[in-house]
């Protein structure tokens, strides 16, 4: 174990002071960091650290951020194989990452989303504290491939074979031998074997083949020449019989190689030719979206942002609007100077409102504001939230003066590089611009995207709620629209 106490109290005394922490939190993470093993402190969960550490989800996310940006971890973003877990590329910075997902071990071709196969961890810096992990060329062949390529917290399907187990626990079930293989090295290598289906890849240069093995069984034992030659591989039999194989291993290339064999039974070949689209169930994990809306994450980390034109998708992102009502009185009443104070004052008033409920502001347009959230439950806490804050905050401004409106929409949407900052683009943001415009004072204005989830239902049932069918501007066919009136605390809703 390496650790630079002198650098680590340091940067954890800085992070003490940082942020208003839950009491004894800023410690635990030190002993976690001093005291963890290598692998607990490799692409570190921070839902999973919340969950074992008894915080809200959200102080686990702040903190791994703030312990990222002070340099006691690296934040890392992992392209995950939907079908086996295996972490298909990992990329430092969000301008460097892709979304093309290719997996030679499944031979599975994907496209990730924000919100789908992209996951976001953190690995304590080596500056702070070095890890095996940190130098992957050095691992031995069992932690390259079990700890190293699989995530954590992937588990089979359960309408397969295996359902509900670990990944990792059903591919170590599954293996019969691994072994590095230097260039111009032999190796044997020996197995029994029955029918089913025999795979070779090679973890280090992403290579795969497999081999149906036939229930006929071979008395005397099958030599398989196989051969490394200009990354692919070279074998003299296509088919193997149940029985004794002896593989003569011979790397012919200029690379090391991390071959790995494992042998699939027939009732799992047969299940997942049954099931092509079955994909493995993930633990709760930090995905690309839920980082994105997340305030912190904004304020420090300004310079993250997308490559190149054409973005991300994000398959469902719930998008807030609000704007003020009668601006422009507001000048001609109090002045230019005292409504400009007003006004950044709501601002901030807003936006911790926002904070709180999971959510972050995009961008401010005028006197409106853009806010994305994870979830539709958090934006609606944090529209009536809004509503019932401003009463209290014109109280305590001296009058009536700031009168907001807002709207809620959510679905599909594209996340961009705009004016050096993380956007959205797409008819989920129109929409929901155009549905606060709808709204007028104190008005929440909600779509069905919104109105239809259940835990929004039993949290706006204490308002009134008042349906409408209404034309937006741009959209062909009238839609559903929900108004929600904040005065009427108590009230049953009315549909």
């Amino acid at each position: 174990m390496k650790v630079n106490n002198e650098r680590l109290k340091d940067n954890i005394n800085t992070l003490e002071k940082s942020h208003d922490w839950p009491v004894g939190l800023v410690e635990k993470l030190s002993r976690f960091i001093s005291d963890g093993n290598d692998y607990d402190l490799f692409r570190v969960n921070p839902l999973q650290f919340a969950d074992e550490y008894h915080i809200s989800s959200s102080d686990g996310i702040d903190l791994f951020l703030w312990a990222t940006k002070l340099n006691l971890f690296q934040m890392n973003w992992e392209l995950l194989c939907p079908v086996c877990g295996d972490h298909i590329q990992s990329f430092r910075h969000l301008n460097t990452m892709h979304d093309k997902i290719f997996c030679s071990l499944c031979q599975c071709e994907q496209t990730a989303s924000l919100d789908d196969w992209i996951q976001v961890t953190f690995t304590v810096n080596p500056k702070i504290r070095a890890i095996k992990f940190h130098e992957p060329e050095s691992l031995s062949i069992e932690d390259l491939i079990f700890e190293y390529h699989f995530t954590r917290g992937a588990r089979i399907d359960k309408q397969l074979p295996f359902g509900g187990e670990e990944m990792v626990k059903v591919i170590k079930s599954l293996t019969k031998g691994a072994m590095f293989v230097e260039p111009s090295q032999k190796e044997v290598i020996e197995f029994d074997i029955s029918e089913g289906m025999f795979k070779i890849y090679d973890f280090l240069n992403q290579n795969c083949r497999y081999l149906p093995v036939s229930s006929e069984r071979r008395e005397t034992e099958q030599n398989i020449d196989l051969r490394y030659v200009n990354n692919d591989f070279e074998i003299d039999q296509l088919q193997l019989n149940s029985g004794k194989v002896k593989f003569n291993l011979e790397n012919n290339s200029d690379r090391r190689s991390a071959f790995h064999f494992s042998f699939i039974p027939p009732d799992i070949v047969r299940r997942m030719s049954q099931n092509p689209d079955l994909t493995i169930v993930l633990d709760p994990y930090l995905d690309g979206k839920k980082l994105l809306t997340s305030q912190t994450f904004r304020d420090l980390f300004r310079s993250e942002v997308i490559q190149g034109n054409e973005g991300i998708n994000v398959k469902d992102l719930t998008v807030l609007f609000t704007d003020l009502k009668g601006s422009t009185e507001l000048y001609d009443k109090v002045g230019d100077l005292k409504a400009f104070d007003l006004v950044n004052s709501h601002f901030e008033s807003l936006t911790k409102v926002i904070t709180k409920n999971s959510g972050a502001i995009v961008k401010t347009i005028g006197d409106a504001i853009m806010a994305t959230f994870a979830n539709p439950l958090d934006a609606i806490k944090a529209a009536t939230g809004i509503v019932e804050d401003l009463q209290e905050f014109n109280q305590s401004h001296g009058g009536e003066n700031i009168i907001i409106k807002i709207g809620v929409h959510k679905g599909s949407s594209i996340a961009v590089t705009l004016n050096d900052r993380l956007d959205y683009f797409g008819q989920t943001v129109n929409m929901a611009a155009r549905v606060q415009g709808l709204a007028d004072a104190e008005e929440i204005y909600i779509t069905d995207s919104i109105y239809d989830v259940e835990e929004v239902q039993s949290e706006i049932n204490k308002y009134t709620v008042l349906p409408e069918r209404t034309k937006l501007k741009g959209i062909e066919e009238e839609v559903n629209v929900y108004k929600v009136l904040i005065e009427n605390v108590g009230t049953p809703a009315a549909v």
